[in-house]
């Protein structure tokens, strides 16, 4: 059985490289809960975080790093994403991968994510909407996962839900958003201004689910707490399900439940 997870995937095209929102970003995480103060810090990114955390000031020099790319298309210069984590108390890896503006002048959007123990004192809720408030994402989600969805073909024996279903676990970056479409909704999902149109708040709090306005789109939440989705898990299926219902067909790829 794998061990129950917080996963967070944020999904924004403002300047992630500025240390102002890196800051704030690490800011955030050390405000929310002492226990979620860092004890490791990289630029590093897809490597073992091995630089300790010592305060977030030491990190402005690593948050963005500037990295020069040599190709057949000629030399490139790029900022390194980064990554932080903690090692006990609860355990957590959280990456960025910043925002980029492309060969041909298209603006990449920037991804932060990452998975923690999923320690029922922390206020999650708090952190996913504090980091929201700060990246005015396009799309962003929070979801407590069980072995009930990260189970083998969990969403059906089908390619269309096996690949929507890999997609939902892994956040999904942008260039999934992009391609495929929303893989699924997670307990908490934030809708960007790309996507919020899409979403009838008013038919959403009239069928009791809570919405509430941030930046430029709409946090959409589908029960009261977060562990809902661990402990009463039907109740949490039911009320997805449902929402699905009240959205246009095929805005959500997966419209099975486990």
């Amino acid at each position: 059985m794998k061990k129950s997870y917080i996963g967070i995937s944020i999904v924004t095209d403002i300047d992630t490289t500025k240390w102002e929102f890196g800051r704030k970003v690490l800011e955030t995480f050390c405000e929310t809960d002492p226990r979620l103060v860092p004890d490791g810090f990289d630029y590093a990114l897809g490597e073992k975080i091995k630089r300790p955390f010592y305060d977030i000031a030491a990190c402005e020099k690593y948050w963005a790093m500037e990295a020069i790319i040599d190709s057949g298309y000629g030399r490139t210069f790029t900022k390194w994403g980064c990554g932080w984590k903690r090692s006990k108390a609860v355990k957590y890896r959280y990456t960025i991968r910043h925002t980029l503006v492309n060969q041909l002048n298209e603006l990449r959007p920037g991804w932060l994510s990452g998975d923690a123990d999923a320690n029922r004192k922390i206020d999650w809720i708090r952190l996913f909407h504090r980091l929201v408030e700060l990246a005015n994402p396009q799309f962003a989600i929070l979801h407590l996962f069980t072995d009930i969805e990260t189970r083998r073909r969990a969403f059906g024996e089908d390619h269309h839900a096996i690949v929507a279903a890999d997609h939902f676990l892994a956040g999904p970056p942008a260039a999934v958003l992009e391609d495929e479409g929303i893989p699924n909704l997670g307990w908490a999902t934030f809708f960007g201004r790309e996507y919020t149109k899409e979403i009838d708040a008013e038919k959403l709090r009239a069928n009791g689910f809570a919405v509430e306005a941030i930046g430029d789109g709409h946090l959409v939440t589908l029960t009261e707490n977060i562990f809902d989705v661990a402990d009463n898990f039907p109740l949490f299926s039911a009320r997805r399900a449902e929402l699905k219902k009240l959205l246009r067909p095929g805005f959500i790829r997966l419209t099975n439940e486990p």
